[in-house]
């Protein structure tokens, strides 16, 4: 097939998503108040659209289509326990307190804490949300321009510039009402793009072999060396420390958040985290470890050595698409790539944005009385967050340590102020030592745990999952807390 088709796919769906962006934008008007429409959708969605947009900000390049089949070839059935049982577990806990959420009297996170703890404790939050979900965001583009670059055949960072450049100009234009109105469209196109990659993965096998010849002859797993069908293969201690990075930081996500408060009412919301919780079992969960288990299978590892063709496993799915996708199905699945990373990335520069908008520049020009447009600023904030990302993307290497490290920092740096807000007699200073100090800890003792310096500390247990700097980090920011309320009352 000609290179031209494939460009021609990838071209239209992007004529689309800016077509959406340009209708918003020519429906919004000017405004010199602070619209929290733009952010908030007119606080107008319905039970599909909220479950949709929730379900397109998991269903991304770097998370589903990357990472989960990545867990699933390097640690087979017990890989559910690093992604699938922590975000199924958030969207439990999502549906329960739904409308606790929605009866908070402020729209973000820093907003909340700004109206308990002072007006100046915002920006200690808004920064390291702005961090987080500019990682996310550089991720994703990077990890879309991985696949995207040697099927359209254009140089890796021309190809990651091109991305970053769509979604920043629909966003720009858009707001979130954009984001969620595409995030509509990209669900389908995602959800298209992995079943369809499960399907060529499972026909591949289908090819050579029986089920029940597939199923006796699976290798170990390369990180684990046991039975690919070892629930707890994993090891104790990664899956506890798991839990204890991922549950605290993604229970005060943000992009959730955005959307159960833009949802119509209480009853909708809960509709939206039940259709999203249904797509959560189907592409985290169930499909994701289908095609890392058949990949096992197609592509066998030497003991704990990966073939060199799947990039330690971070290349399956252009492989898979590489050699034995129909060419019929070529320009459909890069339209579903193109989909999966936009709807991802969209959604992180709209965090980013609100974080350092809402949260940090109109708090101050209001402050300063300055008059200017506020929904211009919203407007350049969403965009110029999307392309600060593609300055992180340029960097990335490792999806492994963006995503215990973003979330870690939610969890060490945001979780322990947010639940100070429903407890009396917490001081401002306390919430801000914790944020300062979670933070700081979380960045130093990563690059520390990085060189090894953290294992002379640590329990071997511990130690062999690389990711205790978050544990410590934790426990620096509670101890923060507790030492200035004491002195704050002993004051």
């Amino acid at each position: 097939m000609q290179i031209w088709i494939y460009w021609t796919g990838f071209l239209l769906y992007s004529a689309i998503v800016l077509a959406i962006g340009w209708r918003g934008y020519r429906r919004g008007g000017p405004s010199t108040e602070a619209d929290a429409d733009f952010w908030a959708a007119g606080k107008a969605l319905g039970p599909w659209a909220t479950g949709l947009s929730i379900s397109a900000s998991f269903m991304s390049i770097s998370w589903s289509c990357v990472y989960a089949v990545q867990l699933a070839y390097w640690y087979g059935l017990s890989a559910i326990w690093l992604l699938a049982v922590p975000w199924l577990t958030v969207m439990a806990i999502y549906y329960v307190l739904t409308p606790y959420f929605r009866r908070l009297p402020a729209f973000s996170q820093p907003e909340m804490l700004a109206q308990r703890f002072g007006a100046r404790v915002r920006v200690y939050f808004a920064l390291p949300l702005a961090f987080v979900f500019l990682v996310w965001g550089g991720a994703e583009i990077y990890a879309a321009a991985q696949i995207l670059a040697p099927i359209l055949r254009v140089p890796f960072h021309f190809i990651l510039a091109l991305i970053a450049v769509i979604v920043a100009a629909y966003s720009f234009m858009g707001g979130f009402a954009a984001v969620v109105t595409t995030d509509k469209v990209q669900y389908a196109l995602v959800a298209f793009f992995i079943v369809t990659i499960s399907w060529v993965a499972v026909n591949a096998v289908g090819t050579v072999d029986s089920f029940a010849s597939f199923v006796s002859h699976l290798p170990a797993p390369p990180m684990t060396q046991a039975p690919v069908f070892s629930l707890f293969a994993a090891g104790f201690g990664l899956i506890v420390v798991t839990l204890i990075a991922y549950l605290p930081g993604w229970v005060i996500e943000t992009d959730i958040w955005l959307r159960l408060q833009a949802s119509k009412s209480d009853r909708t919301a809960r509709q939206g985290v039940l259709i999203a919780t249904l797509n959560s079992l189907v592409f985290i969960a169930a499909l994701p470890m289908l095609i890392g288990v058949t990949s096992l299978y197609l592509y066998p590892p030497q003991g704990a050595e990966i073939p060199e063709i799947l990039n330690d496993g971070a290349a399956i799915i252009s492989v898979l698409i590489n050699n034995h996708t129909p060419t019929a199905l070529s320009v459909a699945l890069i339209v579903g790539l193109a989909a999966a990373s936009m709807s991802t990335i969209d959604t992180c520069g709209n965090v980013v944005a609100l974080s350092l908008s809402y949260d940090v520049v109109e708090p101050l020009l209001e402050r300063r009385k300055v008059a200017v447009n506020r929904k211009t600023v919203a407007r350049v904030f969403s965009a110029g967050a999307v392309m600060l990302a593609y300055v992180y993307a340029i960097f990335t290497e490792s999806l492994w340590d963006i995503f215990y490290l973003s979330s870690g920092v939610l969890t060490t740096t945001i979780f322990i102020p947010m639940i100070a807000l429903f407890r009396k007699n917490v001081q401002t200073r306390q919430v801000q030592a914790a944020a300062v100090v979670g933070f700081a800890t979380t960045i130093a003792f990563y690059f520390m745990e990085s060189h090894g310096a953290m294992a002379v500390i640590e329990p071997n247990w511990l130690a062999k999952t690389g990711l205790g700097y978050i544990l410590w980090s934790f426990l620096c920011s509670f101890a923060a807390f507790i030492l200035v309320g004491k002195n704050t009352s002993e004051s």
